[in-house]
């Protein structure tokens, strides 16, 4: 029996992530990132990804799935595997990533505040656009912390992104910051 669940591919300017959309709400916020089989050994969603050879890490969103793979493993072979992996999840009623997995950042002062405002509200929608997500990690002497996450974690163009688009509207909304650092893993 063939499951009803319509999963549209959407490229993504990294040519080794692709975007799975799904009609249903996976998680109810946030975007989570597992970079590892073993990352992702209590999150059902993930764990059924990781079961295909080439899947190198998987981001769960609301709304879609994101996943990067190797550069050796053609797209043609593993997008059929990735949706039959998301069709059998949406079937199975779990939940993608467990709550007590979810992590909670509520930042404490205002211009951390500010700073997650602008992310949320501009940033997150376009970044989500391309398979990925942003995560604030804080602010140090001005500088604001950020790792891409999903297709923008290991995409070419994701220096770009950060100078051009995220460091320019947050220096613009809010002059007392100095600039915009990716932190590492």
């Amino acid at each position: 029996m063939t499951s009803p669940h319509t999963i549209d591919t959407m490229p993504t300017p990294n040519p080794d992530a692709l975007m799975f959309k799904v009609p249903e709400t996976l998680i109810p916020v946030g975007t989570y990132e597992f970079k590892s089989a073993a990352q992702a050994s209590d999150a059902p969603l993930p764990r059924r990804i990781f079961d295909i050879a080439g899947v190198l890490s998987v981001l769960v969103a609301p709304r879609f799935v994101t996943v990067n793979k190797d550069s050796e493993s053609p797209w043609p072979l593993l997008v059929p595997a990735v949706k039959d992996a998301i069709r059998d999840f949406l079937d199975s009623g779990d939940m993608a990533v467990p709550e007590e997995g979810l992590p909670l950042h509520t930042p404490v002062d205002e211009l951390s505040r500010k700073v997650l405002a602008l992310l949320d509200e501009f940033i997150r929608p376009a970044i989500a656009q391309d398979g990925g997500d942003i995560v604030f990690h804080g602010i140090e002497d001005g500088v604001v912390l950020v790792k891409l996450i999903g297709a923008c974690g290991t995409c070419p163009s994701s220096t770009a992104t950060l100078a051009m688009g995220v460091e320019r509207m947050l220096l613009e909304e809010l002059p007392e910051l100095r600039g915009v650092r990716q932190v590492a893993d």
